[in-house]
């Protein structure tokens, strides 16, 4: 048996400026802290033997919130958010502008599209699923990680594909639990928040 705890980072400033952001590093806001320590308190009611983080700053200090254990954080590339390429620190009314032909291309073939200098959400997928499949089993893993990554999961796990990929509301801040026994996974605790 395997069971992953996963934590999407709480709010950050282009959380609240709507944009397109990936592999840029904002910092929580006041507020994100808040949600993440909320999530500690329910995280409390559960053991774990590892902490994974992206090793992205949003991430990180999420793991460093919820790690009320303070176990080594062990950081990982492979769970960062989708790299949204040349997207990235833009609206999506700014990229209306910009680069109108390469967001209707990304909006009709989205599974699949390359994001200019970045990735596509089946890249995302392939990776992110790698890295839940070689940690071995009998261990509790503790993960804080972002929005694209636990839909991504999701969507593998629960349906075909990146099928349910967008059918997903993951809060900041929230909590998602996936548990593998004899390899079939068992969705057992979906956008928990603390109070």
């Amino acid at each position: 048996m395997k069971k992953i705890i996963l934590v999407r980072h709480g709010e950050t400033t282009m959380n609240l400026e709507k944009l397109y952001y990936g592999f840029l590093d904002p910092d929580l806001t006041k507020k994100g802290i808040e949600q993440v320590k909320s999530a500690r308190k329910i995280l409390e009611k559960f053991d774990y033997d590892e902490i994974y983080s992206s090793d992205l700053i949003r991430a990180y200090k999420t793991a460093e919130l919820i790690n009320y254990k303070n176990l080594e954080i062990k950081t990982s590339k492979e769970i960062r958010e989708l790299n949204f390429g040349i997207f990235e620190g833009y609206t999506y009314e700014e990229l209306q502008k910009k680069y109108p032909k390469e967001l209707k291309i990304s909006q009709e073939n989205w599974k699949t599209y390359n994001f200019e200098n970045g990735e596509s959400p089946y890249d995302l997928q392939k990776r992110v699923v790698k890295f839940i499949e070689n940690l071995p089993d009998g261990k509790t893993y503790l993960i804080g990680t972002h929005w694209g990554v636990i839909c991504t999961l999701l969507s593998y796990y629960f349906s075909t594909g990146l099928e349910s990929y967008w059918k997903y509301k993951i809060e900041n801040g929230s909590v998602t639990i996936i548990e593998f026994k004899e390899n079939y996974p068992l969705l057992s605790g979906l956008n928990l928040k603390g109070v």
